[in-house]
């Protein structure tokens, strides 16, 4: 039917979406990241002499490194759907399992388990809405556990999107004013490239 080929185009369109995210975001982060934050430190001067104080300031402007925060964001970000592939790959292997207890009645099934499990496995509920029975064999539904990976991920973005503002900010300034010691005075350092790391 239309919902079933709609349905299926939408899977198929969120699976191109997920590795183009997953691909765009490492070669973003790793192709343009690692580049122009490689050398952030040795760039990062300051108009002092006193010993310590350029490093005190670059870690006060800095207190984690950008291209790591985004490698740890990028892989914390696939972890719900590493968790909802795994549960889907579960639920699927329960399934098979199960359809194969109904086809065979629970009888002779060497290469799975014994017969005893494979008939606790149909009494069990693994899959929703299927019984053991041959008429009332359903099409497993992950729609809500894609909903809560979903949520997840989202949930996951928007916590790195308010660290990264507390953290760093969405632009990066051309001077960064520091006083704390061993700086005697307040030091004034300069960024490099500070309009490209912004963009």
């Amino acid at each position: 039917s239309a919902l079933t080929l709609f349905l299926s185009f939408s899977s198929l369109l969120g699976k191109i979406w997920l590795m183009l995210i997953i691909l765009l975001r490492m070669a973003v982060v790793v192709l343009a990241g690692y580049p122009l934050y490689q050398d952030e430190q040795e760039r990062f001067v300051c108009n002092t002499l006193q010993p310590g104080c350029s490093n005190v300031c670059y870690d006060l402007f800095s207190p984690v490194s950008h291209f790591r925060f985004w490698l740890i964001q990028t892989v914390s970000i696939l972890l719900p759907y590493a968790a909802f592939s795994i549960y889907v790959l579960h639920k699927v292997a329960m399934y098979i399992i199960r359809m194969h207890c109904l086809v065979h009645g629970c009888k002779g099934n060497k290469g799975l388990s014994s017969p005893k499990d494979l008939k606790e496995l149909c009494r069990s509920a693994v899959v929703n809405r299927l019984d053991c029975g041959a008429d009332n064999l359903s099409v497993l539904n992950f729609s809500g556990a894609y909903t809560v990976h979903l949520f997840f991920r989202t949930l996951l973005e928007a916590a790195f999107a308010a660290v990264q503002y507390f953290l760093f900010g969405f632009f990066v300034p051309e001077r960064f004013s520091c006083y704390h010691s061993p700086c005697t005075s307040t030091v004034d350092c300069y960024i490099s490239r500070p309009t490209e790391k912004s963009i």
